[in-house]
């Protein structure tokens, strides 16, 4: 499924059209109607950290959809965040 999809899929299970989640982001809505139909690129990480409580999801789960990350990157960052502490106990 594509981001454009996606997202078209949230809205309408929120009750959402685009030009309203453009309203509740605080986004001019050409922009953004312009940013999901005629760009190929998909919004920046900027917008979505906006639409993300709005469509009922988190940032991290549209930025994985829109291609920004990737799962395993996720699990590598987590899996270092778990080894820090332990190497900030072994340093003091």
């Amino acid at each position: 499924m594509s981001f454009k999809d996606y997202l078209k899929e949230r809205c309408r299970e929120r009750g959402l059209s685009l030009h309203r989640l453009a309203l509740l982001c605080d986004l001019n809505q050409i922009y953004f109607y312009q940013s999901i139909n005629k760009n190929k690129d998909n919004p920046p990480p900027w917008v979505l950290r906006r639409a993300a409580p709005h469509l009922g999801t988190t940032y991290v789960d549209l930025l994985i959809v829109a291609g920004y990350l990737k799962p395993d990157e996720i699990d590598e960052w987590q899996d270092r965040a778990d080894i820090a502490p332990e190497r900030r106990e072994a340093r003091a």
